[in-house]
């Protein structure tokens, strides 16, 4: 853009690994399973994702997505009567050092991301989202990362509550996230969700 203005961009949260190994046990609600990634599960996740608005989430998309040792084995998904209806898979810095979600250079593979963190619309509400981000943090810190970060828009309020609620902290990357954090702050109030 020419007029000085940011072009929007998506929201980053990080949570320390000292505040990982705090956050306490989950658990998921009778009738529901919460396990890592089966190759079975991919037709169904595919439509847990595309319900969230990862549109070009396909089968075909996932089966390389899934390609990344750490997604398959950091996956955390919620199983309910056969079908995914939860999803968060854990990715890591790449091995020239750069963070796959801020740009910045960092140490290789010891910052972990959550990936694809979603709950079908039918499910949500039951503390799904909570149980799966629990797992794959778990599962990062566990592998050797000092951090866990998180990208997420404006929008998703329901989303950021949670993660603030897990400890997730913005991350003030740039100019415009000061505003755009204290426009979401305000509308989280508003909505009646109380403050992490």
């Amino acid at each position: 853009m020419d007029n000085g203005e940011l072009e929007p961009k998506q929201l980053c949260m990080l949570i320390r690994a000292a505040g990982v190994r705090a956050l306490p046990d989950t658990s998921v609600p009778e009738g529901y399973e919460l396990r890592r990634y089966r190759q079975a599960d991919i037709l169904t996740l595919a439509e847990t994702l595309q319900a969230v608005g990862f549109r070009n989430c396909r089968a075909d998309r996932l089966q390389e997505t899934l390609e990344d040792a750490d997604r398959r084995a950091g996956s955390a998904l919620v199983a309910c009567r056969g079908a995914i209806v939860a999803v968060t898979f854990a990715s890591r810095t790449s091995t020239d050092g750069t963070n796959p979600v801020t740009g910045n250079p960092g140490e290789p593979r010891r910052e972990g991301v959550l990936d694809y963190v979603a709950t079908h619309p039918d499910h949500q509400g039951r503390g799904l989202g909570r149980a799966t981000c629990t797992a794959v943090s778990r599962y990062l810190v566990e592998q050797g990362c000092e951090t866990v970060q998180l990208l997420t828009d404006d929008w998703r309020l329901p989303a950021i509550h949670l993660y603030l609620s897990m400890g997730f902290e913005p991350v003030m990357s740039r100019s415009d996230m000061p505003e755009r954090w204290a426009a979401i702050m305000s509308e989280l109030e508003k909505r009646g969700y109380a403050h992490a």
